[in-house]
């Protein structure tokens, strides 16, 4: 029973959340690369944390489809690529959730009464954060580097001992308790923020920050917050769980349990980078409509044109006829007047 949970969960569920993660991220990008959401600066922070899912879902995963589901682990035998792939692992999972907090605490500032508060919620501002947080991921998990090697087991792991304790705390506190309660204290904010101002706010008198867009996006980053906390809690629990006890006595029965949940905790930890599009449609009414634009658009695109140039084309055709018909009109009244006595 346990190998057959740890199969459906290393190969089905992983190489299912692998196509809905290609279609879902795809979507996402064409959605906040439109011109509704360009001017947005909470979009911006959407569209970095799903560049980073693209490493995640096109890097990662498959490597863990690979390793988990059909024990074949390039990492065992070069070392290079061991450290590539837990660094990736850890920068692009942790970037994507930091531009969430980035993302809540925009919306923050843009609630804010203060004029020069409200300035930081700017595309410019966001973009110039985005490009700081990004070379600040990829500094401070450069450790990972150092630290992952080839054991004498011949598996790709942080050293033993204070260095694999560092690296599991790091990924708890770092990724999976931070950042959502970051999101939860920015949420709480400004919502407080909102209605303060909609108490002093005159009546008939709309303010740009409290539009239906941010309404929306407001939704759409507090589902985010709590899948993020359900997916990814377990998993770094169950690292720094399997690392203190890794000294300690256990059965065949117990061990396998153990491996069971880790496959389980590990392919869930992924559902929040696959799954965004997802949770954006069923949350945001404004992201199903530029969704279905571009539905109609890719499937109306050719009747559309063919539309388009017949018209022209009758267009031209009516114009041509009207030329030549009138030209001969045109010259007998002239020679009619040339004739008049």
């Amino acid at each position: 029973m346990l190998d057959l949970v740890s199969e459906i969960f290393s190969r089905y569920c992983l190489i299912m959340l692998l196509v809905l993660g290609t279609i879902g991220l795809t979507f996402n990008t064409l959605i906040f690369t439109r011109q509704t959401f360009r001017q947005t600066s909470c979009v911006h922070y959407f569209l970095a944390s799903t560049i980073a899912n693209y490493f995640v879902v096109f890097f990662i995963l498959p490597s863990r489809i690979l390793s988990d589901g059909f024990n074949i682990d390039p990492g065992q035998y070069n070392l290079f690529y061991c450290k590539i792939r837990f660094y990736t692992y850890f920068t692009a999972k942790s970037l994507s959730s930091w531009f969430i907090v980035l993302a809540c605490f925009d919306r923050r500032m843009s609630s804010s009464q203060n004029v020069h508060l409200r300035a930081f919620a700017r595309p410019s501002v966001s973009r110039l954060t985005i490009v700081i947080t990004t070379f600040i991921g990829l500094i401070f998990y450069a450790y990972v580097l150092y630290f992952y090697e080839i054991d004498s087991n011949r598996n790709c792991d942080s050293r033993p001992g204070v260095y694999s304790v560092f690296n599991d705390s790091v990924y708890l506190i770092g990724y999976s308790i931070t950042p959502p309660l970051l999101m939860l204290i920015f949420g709480i904010w400004t919502i407080a923020n909102t209605r303060r101002l909609r108490r002093i706010a005159p009546r008939g008198r709309r303010i740009s920050i409290l539009n239906k867009r941010d309404h929306t996006l407001m939704l759409m980053l507090f589902l985010q917050v709590i899948v993020i906390t359900v997916t990814t809690v377990p998993h770094a629990v169950q690292k720094l769980y399997s690392t203190l006890t890794i000294d300690v006595p256990k059965d065949d029965y117990t061990k396998a349990a153990d491996n069971v949940f880790i496959v389980v905790v590990r392919a869930v930890s992924f559902f929040n980078h696959s799954c965004t599009f997802y949770i954006l449609t069923l949350s945001g009414k404004m992201f199903r409509q530029e969704l279905y634009r571009i539905l109609r658009k890719m499937t109306c695109r050719r009747p559309l044109q063919a539309t388009r140039n017949n018209q022209h084309l009758r267009t031209l055709t009516h114009g041509i006829k009207f030329t030549a018909a009138d030209r001969p009109v045109q010259v007998k009244e002239r020679a009619a007047k040339q004739n008049v006595p």
